[in-house]
């Protein structure tokens, strides 16, 4: 079974729109090809809005997810602190052996743009994650588009 954690941001009206975007991505392709998986996709999990929801069931929850998992996608660019952690606990389980699939996205525009390294350089990123990747020889992403024809091909699906 394929069971896919797609983390990322969702806080302002484009992040919401963008992990919708990407959920009906993984439905269309995954249900045309006949495939056995579940997707959390955060953005569509049920929560009850009309009540104030604890942060520990956040976690718990999303958690709960992160655990079953064995490929996760990781929208990376906004410096989210969510999404950070589910992308500790995914290295914390690709490092104890598990076997996973793990798409890390660096979609900021500013990275591809005119090739500047050092105090020109207008985004950085913690070497602590970007480490976390590098050791893990994971391949990094410039866009979630192009993650998903790395998911699609590593699964043998037809877009």
């Amino acid at each position: 079974m394929i069971y896919i954690y797609n983390a990322g941001p969702m806080f302002s009206e484009a992040d919401i729109v963008q992990r919708q975007k990407e959920g009906r991505m993984f439905k269309e392709v995954l249900d045309a090809n006949e495939c056995d998986y579940f997707l959390a996709n955060p953005i569509d999990l049920p929560f009850d809005n009309t009540r104030e929801i604890p942060p520990s069931e956040i976690f718990m929850t999303d958690y709960s997810h992160v655990d079953k998992a064995n490929v996760f996608f990781f929208d990376l660019a906004t410096n989210d602190a969510g999404t950070y952690v589910e992308l500790g606990n995914a290295i914390e389980k690709l490092m104890s052996g598990k076997k996973l699939h793990i798409y890390p996205i660096f979609s900021d525009l500013r990275i591809q743009r005119n090739n500047i390294a050092g105090i020109e350089c207008p985004v950085g990123f913690n070497s602590y994650l970007v480490g976390s990747l590098t050791a893990n020889h994971l391949p990094l992403y410039r866009s979630f588009d192009e993650a998903f024809a790395a998911f699609c091909a590593d699964f043998d699906l037809k877009k």
